[in-house]
């Protein structure tokens, strides 16, 4: 291809005297492209071939600095499709593998209620087992079980009663 003519480079001789650190490179693209690439370059004010070179350099520097390829709608769609299906069984793993349970430090709860008055043991456990953290942790502890239980056909919920324990249990 030259940037003198639009028609194949056997058309003729090109002869151009090149700097001595040049070198010719032939490039052989659909007729469309070529054409415009040449109507680009002239919008640029620009040579075909310093147009094509620039544009080779712009190209080089996004793919050094990591910056992401041109895709397909379809290509983006399936890679975060992946990432979602990736992100799904992190969560199953680290479910399965908290099988559901929390860890409540008593530790933790005693200093919370505890201050810079004496407190009888009995003041101690009502003050912790009314506090938010214990029941919220007491609630969900006893969800779980009664969902499980009710799978296994040992209890039974009806909206608007509550859970019961199964006539045949």
């Amino acid at each position: 291809m030259t940037e003198t003519s639009m028609d194949s480079p056997s058309d003729g001789p090109d002869f151009q005297t090149l700097h001595e650190n040049t070198t010719r490179a032939e490039l052989f693209p659909a007729k469309q492209h070529k054409e415009e690439w040449w109507e680009e370059a002239g919008h640029e004010g620009s040579s075909l071939s310093r147009y094509l070179y620039d544009l080779i350099q712009e190209a080089r520097m996004y793919r050094d600095s990591g910056a992401p390829f041109i895709q397909t709608q379809d290509q983006t769609v399936k890679q975060l499709q992946n990432k979602i299906d990736d992100l799904e069984d992190q969560l199953d793993d680290a479910r399965q593998a908290s099988d559901g349970r929390t860890h409540l430090s008593i530790d933790d709860l005693v200093t919370r209620v505890l201050d810079q008055k004496y407190q009888s043991l009995d003041e101690l456990t009502e003050r912790i087992s009314a506090s938010d953290d214990v029941a919220q942790h007491l609630q969900r502890q006893i969800e779980n079980r009664l969902y499980t239980l009710a799978e296994n056909g040992r209890v039974e919920f009806q909206r608007g009663h509550g859970w019961r324990l199964n006539e045949g249990n």
